[in-house]
């Protein structure tokens, strides 16, 4: 896949088949989507490109803004490689871009930058200053200029027509099965493994601390999980403690640190993803040392369950 970062100086005389969105998460609602630009540009014999922005443009147009991503942009240059997408268009959203109107966006963007044949968009697509366009505009501004457009409907799970908010929702009320479900995959974190305060291995339960790649990533609520993790391209097991280790009192913001299973390996300074799998319970204080670490070997405990019930 190759990526392009919004400049000037593009222009493709490449005829494409694109598709515009954020794209956070890119779960199955947006792979229901991406699946049918996948299709029309083997129909139309035209490559198939995935338009985007960043950083979110609701961290530019609204003041208030205190929502956190599910997809930093590397991921979703890692999902849509996986998928076969031909070419990433990255946006800089900026002010300034975000005062083009839908029809100056379609000219600029979609026509003189991507020579765009067809546009597949999601049934609640808006785009342009203000958001003023949606699908009805873009299907008159096709005619107008000769372009096909396919309009796409949602996705649902569970009778839940799936959205990037829905998945924030589970994953902050601690429902990672159903976030799951929705993007189609695990949810995961992804960051170097620094230094902490190495309490886990003196409690004969080492951790690693994760330090996750963007501050604006959403981590899933407070509690214990049922984690894969990937290692130097190697998978394992374990039980990560997402919280503000209670029984200590020494955390002022939650870290993610994860006691990976039959794993001895030094990993400081690794770049590791994480996979949440399910979650086990709670973050809860405890009234001594002793009583954290029999809870730890009953997480390990549960966790072990599950890998025998996976691997059965």
């Amino acid at each position: 896949m190759i990526v392009v970062k919004d400049t000037d100086e593009y222009n493709s005389d490449e005829p494409s088949v694109i598709t515009i969105g954020t794209f956070d998460g890119l779960h199955i609602g947006h792979k229901k989507i991406i699946h049918e630009l996948l299709e029309k540009s083997k129909e139309q014999k035209c490559k198939s490109v995935v338009i985007t922005f960043e950083p979110h443009p609701r961290t530019v147009v609204s003041n208030d803004f205190d929502i956190k991503i599910l997809s930093t942009i590397n991921e979703k240059k890692k999902v849509l490689a996986d998928i076969g997408i031909d070419q990433l268009y990255i946006i800089n959203f900026t002010e300034e871009f975000s005062k083009q109107t839908y029809k100056e966006f379609v000219q600029n963007v979609i026509v003189e930058k991507n020579n765009a044949q067809y546009i597949i968009v999601g049934y609640d697509h808006k785009f342009g200053k203000d958001r003023d366009g949606d699908k009805n505009n873009l299907l008159d501004l096709g005619k107008e200029k000769n372009i096909g457009i396919t309009v796409v409907s949602a996705k649902e799970v569970e009778d839940t027509i799936i959205s990037s908010t829905k998945i924030r929702k589970a994953l902050l009320e601690g429902d990672i099965e159903f976030a799951n479900k929705m993007l189609g995959r695990s949810y995961s974190l992804s960051g170097k493994v620094v230094e902490g305060s190495k309490r886990g291995r003196t409690l004969g339960f080492p951790t690693a601390n994760l330090e996750v790649e963007d501050d604006n990533k959403l981590i899933p609520q407070n509690g214990v999980y049922f984690v894969e993790a990937e290692v130097d391209s190697s998978k394992y097991y374990g039980v990560l403690n997402v919280g503000l280790r209670p029984t200590f009192n020494n955390r002022v913001e939650p870290i993610a640190e994860v006691h990976i299973l039959e794993f001895e390996n030094n990993i400081y300074g690794k770049d590791i993803t994480i996979d949440f799998i399910q979650r086990l319970r709670d973050e809860k204080k405890f009234n001594s040392v002793e009583e954290l670490k029999d809870q730890i070997r009953a997480d390990i405990k549960e966790a072990k369950k599950n890998i025998k019930n996976i691997n059965n």
